[in-house]
């Protein structure tokens, strides 16, 4: 895990919140695992999430000091680059959308360069 994490063919890079809550992962939809880190996954769809081609992954270790994110295949195995294809333009503005939340949230801010 990293503190700064880019997702796979994108510019912007990630950070966790100073004002990172509990709470508010709980709200944002993370799920705690056995381990003790907090992982949320989200499929990213254009019309039903169950025929999602690809899907968001974020895991933030117990501490809540390091972060990792990743857009993976429908099996999250393979890291997928949504920025190349031109017919993906939807899967970006979704992925866009659910990062703008998590920034309202105060779950990840954008590291300015």
């Amino acid at each position: 895990m990293a503190n700064t994490v880019e997702i796979n063919g994108d510019t912007r890079k990630f950070t966790l919140s100073p004002d990172l809550k509990l709470y508010a992962l709980i709200d944002a939809g993370f799920v705690k695992t056995a381990k003790g880190n907090f992982n949320y996954e989200h499929p990213l769809y254009n019309d039903s999430p169950y025929n999602a081609p690809t899907k968001l992954k974020l895991t933030i270790d117990k501490e809540m000091s390091h972060l990792t994110m990743v857009v993976t295949d429908r099996n999250g195995l393979k890291k997928v680059n949504i920025f190349k294809n031109q017919q993906l333009a939807p899967t970006v503005e979704l992925l866009d959308y659910i990062l703008k939340d998590l920034e309202e949230r105060n779950i990840i801010v954008a590291v300015k360069d």
